[in-house]
């Protein structure tokens, strides 16, 4: 009994007193929260201000307040231990810093923007091996130094610490000065934003209704028209344009092409790149579209399609202006959370992954309902309000365009093949679950006496995205988008038709300036215009995800059937300057 209580006795020892211990207890966690709550948050929002919804100068409080508490339990707990439980406490704390800062600076793993997509950890379980090991041969060179030499490895410590809160200072320094900050601190203080209002509103003629699935590549499309043959029926009317290819194999800017005609070659940033595009279009499709009186309305992601919602304000209906609510203690989580899945090891990333979009759950609006009017794409509260609401009609409309945005085969899968809202869903069972909520619909829209004078499109913004093997495979392989018509003045008697035309959005842009009865002729040939054998030459930009192509963009010329991919031709490979999370 006296053995252990002399062991114990030696681990609490110390001829130090508490002001020769006070560096390393005030020093390493500083260094442990301005790396991880402080600097990782900070860096991580002025590097992706595209994407974030909320102001800088209400995330900068926030940090601070958690970051302070945290430092002052970290800083107590040191002040109170001694002897080799303070060294051990000081050496676990730095040693997770450094090999922290390691990771998110050299050692993190390539594997694309965070949009959601699955990840298939199991194929990294031999670099994750890799940075085990790397990671404890931090941990041990710490201890190693302090079996060495407890004078060094103070005095190392010490040093260390003030070289990365130094050096990180400085880089958000730079980081601030080269984003400028009056744009930083703009970021989430704008007043206007996509709102729900109209959302389940149709006019009572020249109704022109696109439903996007995202993602939707034609190859998920006939394996779920495999799987429900009845859908032929229910889709009466409809025609299934086999060929038809997209611009972009991401929804940004995919959807800001189709409705501007502007291309995005990743040389600018984002917010440039909005800005330049719904300014100075090169069609004026929403515009043309608004100014002939008609309604149009967009339920889209503003960051994803407008930039910011000023931009088509006064063009886009369903923009409003009111205050702002941000959920601070939700953000804080969030943003933590993008911080650890940056710093933490390859093995704990997983627990930390999470779907840039759910960013957006951050800000609300509060509506005349009492819910929150700001929309998000969300299919569950889409339908939710769908059947508490049902469709109504303006009779004061002369026409709308109404513009949906659903998940479509975009992970993460929310619903189930009857739109019910599930966890750890199937891509069939959400692609079912999505054109459920489009046939109910579509059938109310028929008992309503509007579906036949109606036009009504499901399509997407792209096909499959890249792969993320780091290498030119990523981009090999046709992606054919989906593209269903319905035209005006056709009913549901026939069943679902195919056509092999070689369509692209273009053709789509063009076509839907014609169903409104405008003048398309600046707009190029509508889909009805090419023959069904007629040869077409399109394009499509894609851009790497991972490894040596993470950042090329890649132009194909498509010459012939895109579902062929030996008629891709890969004209152009340029570097991107501007990517986003």
């Amino acid at each position: 009994m006296g053995s252990i209580r002399e062991k114990l006795r030696a681990l609490w020892e110390d001829k130090r007193s508490w002001k020769v211990r006070l560096p390393l207890a005030i020093l390493s966690p500083f260094a442990f929260v301005f790396t991880f709550i402080l600097f990782g948050p900070c860096e991580i929002f002025i590097q992706n201000m595209q994407e974030m919804p909320f102001p800088f100068l209400t995330l900068a409080p926030a940090l601070l307040l958690a970051g302070g508490a945290v430092f002052g339990a970290l800083l107590l707990a040191l002040l109170l231990l001694r002897g080799k439980l303070f060294n051990l406490a000081v050496s676990l704390l730095f040693a997770g810093t450094l090999a922290g800062y390691l990771q998110g600076n050299f050692l993190n793993i390539e594997r694309g923007s965070l949009d959601g997509s699955a990840v298939y950890w199991q194929g990294f379980k031999f670099p994750m091996l890799q940075n085990c090991l790397a990671w404890l041969l931090v941990f041990g060179a710490v201890f190693l130094l302090l079996y060495l030499s407890r004078k060094a490895w103070t005095r190392g410590i010490e040093l260390a610490c003030t070289v990365l809160i130094g050096a990180q200072a400085v880089a958000f320094t730079v980081l601030l000065v080269q984003a400028g900050p009056a744009q930083v601190f703009r970021v989430g203080q704008e007043k206007a934003y996509v709102s729900r209002d109209g959302i389940y509103e149709v006019a009572p003629k020249n109704n022109v209704i696109v439903f996007l699935l995202d993602r939707l590549d034609n190859r998920f499309t006939d394996e779920a028209l495999a799987l429900h043959p009845e859908w032929a029926q229910r889709l009466g009317g409809f025609t299934y344009y086999h060929d038809f290819t997209g611009s972009y194999a991401n929804t940004r800017p995919s959807i800001a092409y189709f409705m501007t005609g502007v291309r995005h070659d990743y040389t600018v940033p984002w917010e440039d790149y909005f800005q330049r595009a719904w300014s100075e279009p090169v069609y004026p499709f929403l515009p043309d579209i608004h100014n002939a009186g008609y309604k149009a309305r967009i339920y889209s992601d503003c960051a994803y399609v407008f930039g910011e919602a000023e931009n088509v304000e006064g063009v886009v209906d369903n923009i409003r202006r009111d205050t702002h609510t941000v959920h601070r203690r939700l953000m804080l989580v969030k943003m933590l959370g993008l911080s650890a899945y940056r710093y933490a090891p390859e093995a704990m990333k997983p627990y930390f992954q999470m779907y840039s979009g759910e960013l957006g759950d951050v800000v609300s609006v509060h509506g005349a309902d009492g819910g929150n009017s700001l929309f998000t794409v969300d299919d569950v509260a889409f339908w939710k309000g769908y059947r508490e609401y049902g469709l109504t009609v303006d009779p004061d409309a002369q026409g709308a365009f109404q513009f949906y945005h659903f998940e479509g085969a975009h992970y993460p899968y929310v619903m189930d093949e009857n739109a019910q809202p599930v966890t750890g869903g199937t891509r069939n069972g959400q692609i079912a679950g999505n054109m459920e909520m489009i046939f109910r619909y579509l059938d109310e829209l028929e008992d309503m006496g509007l579906f036949e004078d109606a036009t009504i499109i499901i399509t997407t913004d792209h096909a499959r995205p890249p792969e993320k093997n780091g290498d030119l495979s990523d981009v090999s392989g046709s992606r054919v988008s989906t593209l269903m018509i319905k035209p005006a003045g056709t009913g549901r008697t026939q069943p679902l038709a195919m056509s092999n035309k070689q369509v692209c959005q273009d053709n789509l842009r063009a076509s839907i300036i014609s169903y409104f009865g405008l003048d398309g002729s600046a707009y190029g040939r509508t889909i009805e215009s090419i023959g069904e054998g007629e040869q077409m030459t399109r394009y499509l930009w894609m851009r790497g995800e991972a490894g040596s192509v993470a950042d090329k963009l890649f132009t194909f010329r498509i010459t012939g059937d895109a579902n062929d991919f030996s008629n891709w031709e890969l004209i152009g490979e340029d570097t991107m300057d501007y990517i986003g999370l």
